[in-house]
């Protein structure tokens, strides 16, 4: 697309497949530093990049907030209309919630000629708080040629997890204490809190951080995928993975996502006893997931591919931003 550019601070595939949809350059700042200097470092950067390549529209990935209250800051001086590809945390802050990271996102959504967020819910939260909102999910990615591995159980199931705050990890290992079940569980361990860590279940496999390929073939080895999270209307990765490989997926009980995965997917509420019991339900029903994944991954497809280029259109728009609302 002409005249436009896309800047993050760190790579994340959903804005990757945006770009490449769009066909938007996606410039990557990234930096080992940590804390403010990692920001007045990326900051000067993103300033002078700016300022040599004038795009007439910017895309910038939120998280970062910084990043995107920094575009939203010069985006009147430079003149370039402003996009932000606004993630879970960039509308809701969960992680982060301190009344002035709140504020900031807010303000930012205010100044931005177009928010993207994944789901409905959220396009509706962006609009309450003054922003222009376009809904797109993610697009299910494409799975590298990876291996299947041989797994030990009779049931083997893959926990995705970063062990990040909004997951619930320990109540997963919580809920496979004692059940005929293999959980392979990938992301860097030592990230699980020590009380935790001491009394994990034999049946409990710690795969440690993953490099591509090693990732996409314990996915593909698995009998279904779960993926958790305590946010609101929050479309998480594996959900999307799963669909791809066309496994059956745990969700969290969330109206976003039971709205796009209901018919391919177990939805839990995230305690102990409904996981194990949903745990249950995803074994007894496999192979009707499986074929309703198949089904869905065909429509989430078409889905994104006529969304994208509904907001491509949209972009190769002049101009013309007139307050608050939905647009698709």
């Amino acid at each position: 697309m002409s005249g436009s550019l896309a800047l993050t601070w760190f790579e994340h595939r959903r804005t990757k497949e945006l770009c490449a949809g769009l066909g938007i350059e996606l410039v990557v700042l990234a930096s080992a530093l940590r804390g403010p200097l990692r920001y007045l470092v990326l900051g000067g950067r993103t300033l002078a990049l700016l300022a040599r390549r004038r795009p007439q529209i910017l895309l910038v990935q939120n998280p970062s907030l910084i990043l995107a209250a920094l575009a939203a800051a010069v985006r009147g001086v430079l003149g370039y209309r402003l996009i932000a590809d606004a993630h879970n945390e960039a509308v809701v802050p969960f992680i982060n919630r301190q009344r002035w990271v709140t504020r900031l996102s807010r303000w930012v959504i205010r100044r931005a000629d177009l928010t993207i967020v994944s789901n409905r819910q959220l396009a509706e939260r962006v609009v309450r708080q003054g922003g222009r909102a376009f809904a797109l999910p993610d697009r299910v990615p494409a799975p590298p040629p990876a291996p299947r591995r041989t797994l030990d159980g009779a049931f083997n199931v893959v926990l995705i997890a970063t062990f990040a705050p909004d997951e619930p990890v320990a109540e997963v290992l919580e809920a496979v204490r004692g059940v005929e079940v293999e959980l392979y569980v990938t992301g860097d361990q030592r990230k699980l809190h020590g009380a935790v860590a001491a009394t994990v279940p034999a049946n409990v496999h710690f795969t440690g951080f993953l490099g591509e390929l090693d990732y996409w073939s314990v996915l593909r080895s698995a009998d279904a995928i779960v993926d958790l999270t305590l946010m609101d209307e929050c479309l998480v990765c594996g959900s999307y993975e799963a669909l791809a490989l066309g496994k059956p997926m745990l969700l969290s009980n969330n109206s976003a996502s039971v709205e796009l995965f209901g018919d391919c997917a177990v939805f839990t509420n995230n305690t102990v006893g409904d996981i194990r019991a949903a745990l249950g339900r995803l074994r007894l029903e496999q192979v009707r997931l499986h074929a309703a994944a198949e089904r869905k991954r065909g429509e989430l497809v078409d889905l994104w591919t006529a969304s994208a280029r509904s907001l491509g259109g949209l972009l190769a728009r002049p101009r013309a931003r007139a307050g608050s609302g939905l647009v698709n």
